[in-house]
């Protein structure tokens, strides 16, 4: 008799966001990530039955994936399992969600501790029994500083969930281990399905040259990354290139830097990282950021879509100078600051818009596989496995899926928000 499991699609379907998935079966409950997605209005997965959780498993520290996990101790107290780095992470970005939610939020600080208490933690490649039926091993995603992807074994049915995956290596990180043997379900990210990414040393080398040419020309470079490993790796990537300008370090991006200092089995090269944020100047208080802009500077600080932090508070200084530049180096969300001056060159100060003249520029960082990474990781590890397409828009999510059953023979399925799919390997 075939052994049946049911997926339950509680976030994450057809959008970036709020990634939760339900895997239930016989031999108990467990819950892949319970994310939020954070903006002016935070959205929150579907409802899960805390009660009867065996456990629950998170990728990695983004509050995507991770924001919505103090909800369940509100109910009851359920193991979560994760990397160590995940764990300090993502308390770092979750106590940030008090101080920037627009509403209240329906947890508090307890239940955060409360998540902390009741963590497991699983260095990569390790096997750890749930119960006496249900084992799950973490293997490296390349993504941010402890991100993994999850094997999940429920007495021989194997399941493997990439959460956000890359498997290109940074100057930061490994390449996502993908060495997982037989699987019979691959639940796939989707969110660069459609496009590829530039040659990565390619952008590197543009970043570098296009900073050193605003700094010669007397200007100030100020670039909007995510605190938590994209600030990191474009410190790596001055400091590997030999870059001998100005660069400072600012916001949240520094607690996150400490946490890492902790943590050097999650980056590819520590000594690297230890070089790069000593050769940085760390900002202390308001009247550095002033000396900071003075005079020709790199300003590497959060938020990475320039919804606040101090990032925001240096364009103000920057955005009608010509000498100086706007660099970003992460994706920018529809609808967010960032994107809305990449798209129209307007920056909107007391509530009246006005032109930016700074110099605007995009270089492609990304922590995520592109089109051809994923398509060739998926028809390399797929062998008969049925792949469910999430973590991506529609047209992605959708594209994907649709490809790969019919250009590649794979059974595969785009869930929508709250399917539930029988699987019997």
């Amino acid at each position: 008799m075939k052994k049946e499991v049911t997926l339950r699609f509680l976030g994450g379907a057809r959008k970036v966001g709020c990634s939760a998935i339900l895997v239930e079966c016989e031999e108990g409950r467990i819950l892949l990530d319970y994310g939020a997605t954070p903006s002016k209005k935070i959205e929150w997965p579907l409802p899960c039955d805390v009660v009867h959780l065996d456990a629950v498993i998170l990728t990695h520290a983004h509050i995507d994936h991770s924001g919505a996990i103090p909800l369940l101790f509100n109910f009851s107290e359920v193991p979560v399992i994760m990397t160590p780095a995940t764990l300090d992470l993502t308390e770092l970005l979750i106590y940030d969600m008090f101080n920037v939610a627009r509403e209240p939020l329906p947890f508090s600080k307890r239940e955060v501790k409360l998540m902390r208490n009741n963590a497991i933690l699983l260095n990569p490649n390790t096997w750890y029994n749930i119960n006496d039926r249900i084992r799950v091993k973490l293997l490296d995603a390349g993504h941010i500083p402890g991100s993994a992807s999850i094997l999940l074994d429920i007495d021989g049915v194997r399941i493997w969930y990439t959460g956000d995956i890359n498997t290109r290596e940074t100057q930061l990180l490994r390449p996502a281990d993908t060495e997982i043997g037989h699987v019979d379900v691959i639940i796939t990210e989707s969110t660069y399905a459609l496009r590829d990414h530039p040659p990565r040393k390619r952008e590197e080398r543009k970043l570098i040259e296009a900073t050193k040419e605003v700094l010669e020309r007397g200007g100030v470079v100020l670039i909007p990354a995510f605190s938590v490993g994209r600030s990191q790796e474009v410190l790596c990537i001055f400091r590997k290139y030999g870059f001998d300008g100005r660069v400072v370090l600012d916001g949240m991006a520094r607690h996150a830097s400490r946490i890492l200092l902790q943590h050097p089995e999650a980056v590819k090269d520590y000594n690297l990282l230890v070089e790069a944020l000593k050769s940085v100047k760390w900002i202390q208080d308001a009247n550095e950021r002033y000396k900071v802009i003075s005079s020709p500077s790199v300003i590497v600080s959060p938020a990475g879509m320039l919804v606040g932090g101090s990032a925001d508070w240096y364009l103000k200084y920057i955005y009608n100078d010509p000498t100086s530049a706007l660099f970003y180096v992460s994706y920018q969300v529809k609808g967010t600051p960032g994107r809305e001056i990449l798209e129209t060159k307007k920056i909107r100060i007391g509530g009246k818009e006005k032109e930016v003249k700074a110099e605007i520029r995009y270089f492609e960082l990304s922590s995520h596989s592109g089109r051809t990474e994923l398509l060739s990781m998926l028809t390399k590890v797929c062998n008969g496995a049925t792949v469910f397409t999430v973590h991506g828009d529609e047209e992605s999510t959708i594209g994907l899926a649709n490809e790969l059953r019919e250009i590649y023979g794979i059974e595969a399925y785009c869930p929508a928000p709250g399917d539930k799919f029988h699987v019997c390997p």
